[in-house]
């Protein structure tokens, strides 16, 4: 009996030891990239812009392991890893274009409402209970709200049937969309039923 459960002990550690190098690697390059895109030199394509380049990935580097290593608490939890598999990657990225195609109608609808003399709105509050079943996906579909023009997320309220959205409206037929609609949830129930 102690044999297997000092298997069982060392499973857990080796499996909580490769989520943290895990963890350690996406953290360090989520920062590595987030800095090469704040201080990315403009003039790399000169001799000293490339040489300003190198020095640039090299300190981005440096700072981003030493950073990592400083603060091991992970950007990404490790329960949501699952999200950085090339695949799933993929349809976030989908989910993402179409999210931005949805917030360029929107902008237009709403610049074509408020410029016009008569300002065809009718605001609207309206309360929503979401079918998705945990705070990330809720997180996204509220966000995606949120981001869209004419709508935006007022309150999320998580109840002991689900999560209910408090969201403000632009127009009435915003409000029928999102009764309707629950939001973006359809979407990304598209997205996650690929992720379990």
């Amino acid at each position: 009996m102690y044999f297997f459960s000092k298997i069982q002990y060392l499973m857990r550690t080796t499996r909580t030891g490769e989520i943290q190098r895990q963890s350690f690697l996406v953290q360090t390059i989520i920062l590595f990239l987030f800095w090469l895109a704040i201080s990315f030199p403009p003039d790399f394509a000169t001799p000293i812009g490339f040489l300003n380049l190198i020095q640039h990935v090299i300190v981005g580097l440096v700072l981003a392991v030493l950073v990592s290593s400083l603060f091991p608490q992970s950007i990404i939890p490790p329960e949501e890893l699952y999200l950085l598999k090339p695949s799933n990657l993929f349809r976030i990225f989908l989910y993402s274009i179409r999210l931005t195609w949805d917030i360029l109608l929107a902008g237009i609808d709403v610049a074509n409402r408020v410029l016009r003399i008569n300002m065809r709105i009718s605001p609207a509050i309206v309360q929503v209970k979401s079918p998705l079943p945990d705070a990330l996906q809720n997180t996204i579909n509220a966000n995606s709200i949120t981001l869209t023009p004419g709508t935006i997320t007022i309150d999320v309220e998580k109840t002991a049937e689900g999560y209910i959205f408090t969201v403000h409206c632009i127009s009435q037929e915003n409000a029928e969309s999102i009764l309707k609609d629950a939001g973006f949830v359809k979407r990304i129930q598209k997205v996650f039923r690929w992720f379990f």
